[in-house]
């Protein structure tokens, strides 16, 4: 089968882009055809791309001057080249699956309407809100969660009335009318089947008048990698958070939690625009069980893992998956973690981690503490998750369920 990828970039740019290459990966593995189709923002995954010639041109709109603005005015909305240069990609290569990660912006819908000539089936990822979200995070004013889904329903307005993009005017206004100019011309019901990573996705699709049948849910999966781990269950007595250190990670929650409970401490690997912000709060509060160990990465990472009694994620923002839980479920560890999301689904409450409400520090506190003293129940959690990371969230399930995908257009 020759599948073509199709995404804003062919690069490490972020986790859409590490997906997308390891399904490609899998796939080629396993004996099918790959293409990709993207703008030619390098480095690139592969530095002698066959075929990057086809690749449209990349616009960095953040450096764009006054005059150059009116020159790109209508790009992020329809990009007539991308288009073009997909057109001619197309009639070499003659794929039998297009399969469409992030296009918003760069590419832009526009490159749907050549699968659609063709009747090349589409398989789109929804791999954040943005789809249904025109802030692209469900974040209420940039700030909190929007627990009423706002612009879900159909009026995208709320977005640009409350700043939603990046707390920027000019952004929410660009992003509410690229949202509206996408619905209004119906681009994506050129897509057949949308991939959710989750059903809190898939249900949020749904909310937002998606044909149901339209939308399957396809976990993500963690990288073999992981799996060749060998899981340690003891501990060497800390909690540990790796991620961005941003407002809706809600670290500073974490850090009022560990406060409550001097005996017990918390190791923060990651950086990021609150690193000094977080530093200072902690200070504040007298907080001497907290490290702030910055950003870490193979061996250093690994043991951090590997010697934590569970990881802990106190988000206050949309996870469409959760893909640090699962692979602190490689490490063979518990997760205490928001009720938010799609979390709920990859936490069985006190089985393999512990939930919380979003926000409350109090039970936050309670669910580290419960697992700070009974170190067997963390054991016990934790050889659960090894067993479910390598059951539900290797790759080759990935791949099989994909491949299962694909096939239902043959």
């Amino acid at each position: 089968m020759k599948i073509l990828f199709i995404n804003n970039f062919f690069s490490t740019y972020g986790g859409t882009e590490s997906i997308m290459y390891d399904q490609a990966s899998i796939l080629r593995k396993n004996g099918h055809e790959v293409f990709f189709f993207a703008t030619n923002k390098t480095p690139y995954f592969e530095e002698d791309y066959e075929y990057s010639e086809f690749f449209p041109q990349y616009t960095d709109y953040k450096a764009l001057n006054g005059a150059d603005v009116f020159k790109y005015l209508l790009k992020p909305f329809y990009n007539t080249d991308a288009k073009t240069r997909l057109n001619a990609y197309l009639d070499i290569i003659k794929p039998d699956i297009a399969h469409f990660h992030n296009i918003y912006y760069h590419l832009t819908p526009a490159v749907l309407e050549p699968c659609r000539k063709r009747r090349i089936p589409v398989v789109m990822t929804l791999n954040d809100p943005r789809f249904m979200c025109p802030g692209g995070t469900l974040m209420y004013k940039n700030q909190t969660y929007c627990k009423e889904q706002l612009c879900i329903s159909g009026n995208v307005l709320p977005c640009l009335l409350n700043r939603c993009r990046n707390n920027s005017f000019k952004a929410s206004f660009i992003a509410t009318a690229e949202n509206l100019y996408n619905k209004i011309n119906g681009f994506y019901d050129l897509v057949d089947i949308f991939l959710c990573p989750s059903q809190a996705m898939r249900n949020l699709a749904i909310n937002s008048d998606i044909n149901p049948d339209r939308l399957l849910v396809l976990n993500n999966f963690i990288k073999e990698s992981f799996l060749k781990i060998e899981p340690e269950y003891s501990d060497k007595g800390y909690f540990l958070y790796v991620g961005r250190l941003a407002g809706e990670k809600k670290v500073d929650h974490l850090i009022q939690a560990i406060a409550k409970l001097p005996d017990v401490n918390l190791h923060i690997v990651g950086n990021g625009e609150d690193e000094e912000k977080l530093k200072n709060l902690a200070k504040n509060l007298n907080v001497l069980n907290v490290k702030f160990l910055g950003f870490l990465r193979g061996r250093e990472l690994e043991e951090e893992y590997k010697n934590c009694i569970a990881t802990v994620l106190p988000c206050d923002w949309f996870e469409t998956f959760g893909l640090t839980i699962v692979e602190s479920y490689a490490y063979g560890k518990p997760v205490i973690a928001s009720k938010i999301g799609a979390i709920p689904e990859l936490i069985e409450n006190y089985s393999n981690g512990i939930v919380f409400q979003p926000g409350n520090i109090d039970e936050l506190t309670s669910a580290i503490n419960k697992l700070y003293m009974d170190r067997n129940l963390a054991i016990e959690m934790g050889k659960r998750n090894r067993e479910k990371a390598v059951n539900f969230y290797s790759i080759e399930t990935h791949y099989k369920n994909l491949v299962n995908v694909y096939n239902f257009f043959e």
